[in-house]
């Protein structure tokens, strides 16, 4: 995870837009990232991306330094994904009860077939195990920041990571035993 200059927070927190549009491209693609490990779509990550930064440019004065600019902004782009992911639902609900019955087909990127397995296993992990995994393996933190992030003590971040790693080699050994068979 890119860590913006502790300067150029202070700069945006005084009302400096060069600052803040620094601070947008020094994050953006990890804040992306996050976004689109939580909610499983390009098109929703875009969307939960861009409210985490306006609701950032918002709060930025609430900013007070006590953690890592971007372990901040990373429980920002957390909140707009649920809000999204629960928006998503009731939309759904309402689509169903409205009897359209049509579904959106999810993009994936082109990739090698080990990514896609591994991301599909990602995929399939509770989103209690999928979010630490993300935030450690894939963005880079440390347990202390994303204990941060998703408001957890270390000790329980690190037990959603071990179950985390030991739900995706149960995914991945199952799925190599069954190619055996």
């Amino acid at each position: 995870m890119h860590e913006p200059e502790p300067h150029t927070v202070r700069l945006a927190q005084a009302g400096d837009l060069a600052a803040f549009e620094v601070l947008v491209r020094t994050c953006q693609a990890d804040a992306w990232r996050y976004a689109y490990h939580l909610t499983r779509d390009r098109t929703t990550a875009e969307d939960v991306t861009q409210e985490a930064f306006v609701r950032a440019f918002r709060s930025l004065k609430t900013f007070r330094g006590q953690s890592k600019f971007a372990s901040w902004l990373m429980r920002i782009v957390h909140n707009c994904a649920v809000d999204a992911q629960l928006r998503i639902r009731r939309d759904r609900v309402l689509a169903e009860r409205a009897a359209s019955g049509i579904r959106e087909e999810r993009a994936v990127a082109p990739a090698t077939e080990d990514r896609v397995r591994l991301q599909e296993a990602v995929d399939r992990l509770p989103t209690k195990l999928r979010e630490p995994f993300v935030l450690i393996e894939v963005l880079g933190y440390d347990y202390r920041e994303a204990a941060a992030v998703l408001g957890v003590p270390v000790g329980t971040l690190k037990s959603r990571m071990h179950r985390a790693r030991a739900s995706l080699m149960g995914f991945l050994g199952t799925e190599e035993a069954a190619d055996e068979v």
